[in-house]
């Protein structure tokens, strides 16, 4: 099995070309032309927002440089990918292999190492196989100790692995909890609890990448454990970029939108002991999903919040460009990696829904306004830093 995702897309068939694949271009200037339509709506309110006083707060302090690229040059280094034998984790392997690194493809089903292996040239020394289930928290360490003795110091580790699941947050078993969370959530914990360590003392450029999702950023997919379950993962790698900022070791969320994966699958390879008897739970006044098979239009449509006839919910993207966005955020030390822009307005929304719901009643007192009320310095370097690196060349978008 391999557990590889990107925002719950589970459009089947690898072998579509980049130029069918590329939603970017399309959705760049969908979002255009939405922005330019809803300047009576969210648009307006949004706007209005931002530009209302801060009822007597200062201007942003400065509060450093964000984190510089631990990492300039990935030719040589060493990279686990978990859930890498498919899907986006097979393109980041694929892409990072492209680039000269050393790729460890971690694997839990041996049909997909199979496959994965006929993208790479036979026997190559740069390609080595790990079978390992990320829920198992004892093989980390032996997994650890087998890409050591293979190739030396691990530079990259991306917290890939991952499982779509459709049960609801206020119904599901705790069997669907364990399973979801297990992996999506404790695998990246497993993770770094191992590998943080080992980077630490290597003191070479080292780097950490947990792929998340949309829904880690935007509820709304209607699969309640698994946004929860990327919610957490976002929070955590957040609270590893203010951790380790001072660190040899940099830290990026990816944000996948509707990339072309086998997710879809993922119920087929819940553990026996996890797997639930009876129906699947639904939420509450909602139907049953048993018509959302994998790669069914209508589970593309649920999943990816396009209507049906959508030209773009026929155009996933490709993995290997969705995997060129993650080298480009790792060279460059980003906090966030987004791949696709479709979601801006429902992000700005959900963000300026909580702005609105911190507006006072009166106006605070100004001893009340110093640095300490942005919690973290990272959101405000983050800020900076991407707006001074806007220009990206990445090839594919």
């Amino acid at each position: 099995m391999v557990r590889a995702h990107g925002d719950i897309a589970t459009i089947q068939g690898a072998d579509m070309d980049e130029q069918t694949l590329n939603r970017r271009q399309i959705l760049g200037s969908m979002a255009a032309a939405g922005a330019a339509g809803v300047v009576g709506g969210v648009g307006a309110r949004a706007a209005a927002a931002a530009d209302a006083p801060n009822l007597g707060a200062p201007p942003p302090p400065n509060l450093g440089t964000s984190q510089a690229p631990p990492i300039t040059d990935v030719t040589g280094k060493v990279a686990y990918v978990t859930g890498g034998s498919s899907g986006i984790g097979l393109g980041i392997a694929r892409v990072f292999y492209q680039a000269g690194m050393k790729v460890v493809i971690g694997h839990l089903d041996e049909h997909h190492i199979g496959d994965a292996l006929k993208h790479f040239p036979p026997n190559d020394p740069r390609v080595f196989t790990i079978k390992q289930d990320v829920m198992d928290r004892d093989s980390w360490e032996r997994v650890a100790d087998q890409i050591e003795k293979k190739f030396g110091t691990l530079h990259v580790l991306v917290n890939n692995a991952g499982v779509g699941l459709t049960a609801p947050a206020s119904t599901g078993t705790y069997k669907d909890w364990e399973w979801g969370i297990g992996v999506n959530f404790w695998g990246p914990i497993y993770g770094v609890h191992t590998f943080v360590p080992r980077m630490l003392a290597s003191k070479q450029g080292s780097h950490i990448v947990t792929t998340t999702s949309t829904s880690g950023i935007l509820p709304g997919l209607g699969a309640g454990i698994y946004t929860v379950s990327k919610i957490a993962a976002v929070g955590f790698m957040e609270e590893l970029r203010l951790e380790l900022r001072n660190t040899n070791i940099g830290t990026s969320c990816f944000v996948p939108g509707l990339t072309a994966t086998n997710i879809g699958q993922s119920e087929s390879y819940r553990p026996e002991s996890l797997k639930n008897e009876g129906p699947p739970a639904v939420a509450p006044g909602a139907r049953p999903r048993t018509a959302l098979r994998a790669g069914g239009p209508r589970r593309r449509r649920a999943f990816a919040g396009f209507t049906e006839g959508s030209p773009a919910a026929h155009r996933p993207m490709d993995p290997v460009v969705a995997a060129r966005f993650v080298l480009n955020g790792i060279l460059n030390n980003d906090l966030y990696i987004v791949a696709e822009p479709e979601y801006r307005a429902g992000v700005e929304a959900r963000c300026n829904a909580l702005l609105y719901s911190m507006i006072p009643f009166k106006p605070l007192p100004e001893r009340l306004y110093s640095s300490n009320v942005y919690r973290s310095p990272i959101y405000l370097q983050e800020i900076a830093h991407r707006k001074a690196t806007q220009s990206r060349d990445i090839e594919g978008t």
